[in-house]
Parts: structure tokens; sequence; C-alpha cells
């Protein structure tokens, strides 16, 4: 295996990690609203409390959120500055 080869996989498997915390940070975004929405219907009288509480959650979450994307941007920049390696045509390898 090539030194590029090696490299683009380190680099894959960093990409699908983000790609996991990208996913578990939308995650907490959707229980931010629906911590918003649940203040609405269960306890009106401490709306306030309900809705800083959610104003926090979703932004620590979208903070998170761009942080990861840009480090998963950063990866997709990292792999397409890799050489890619020549193909053999497919005559060459029936010959």
């Amino acid at each position: 295996m090539k030194a590029e080869d090696f490299r683009k996989n380190v680099l894959d498997l960093r990409y699908q990690e983000q790609l996991q915390k990208l996913n578990a940070v939308l995650v907490f975004i959707s229980v931010g609203i629906l911590g918003f929405v649940g203040s609405f219907v269960w306890q009106y009288e401490s709306l306030a409390a309900g809705v800083l509480i959610s104003i926090i959650v979703m932004s620590l979450g979208f903070i998170l959120y761009r942080r990861t994307k840009h480090r998963m941007d950063g990866i997709l920049s990292e792999i397409e500055a890799i050489e890619p390696r020549p193909r053999l045509k497919r005559q060459a390898l029936q010959a």
C-alpha cells in the first residue's frame, strides 16, 4: 500500500468520525427544540426557564455544529490535495 493510499484512508476515517459527531450534534439540537416545545405544553408558568435552557442548548449545539462542519471541510480539502494515483488502463490489465 502506498503512502498516499494510507493517508487517504486515515483522512477518510477522520471524516467518518466527524460525521458521527455531526449527527450527535444534530440530535442534541433537536432535544433543545423539543425542550422548548415541551416548556410551552407542560409548564407554561415556568416558560422563561424553559426558553432559557432551550436557547443555551441550541446555541451550544449550533457552535458545535459549525466547528464540526469546519473540521469536515478541512479534511475534505486535505483529501483533494493528495495527488490521485494513476489508474491502469483496462487493455494493460488484460495483456
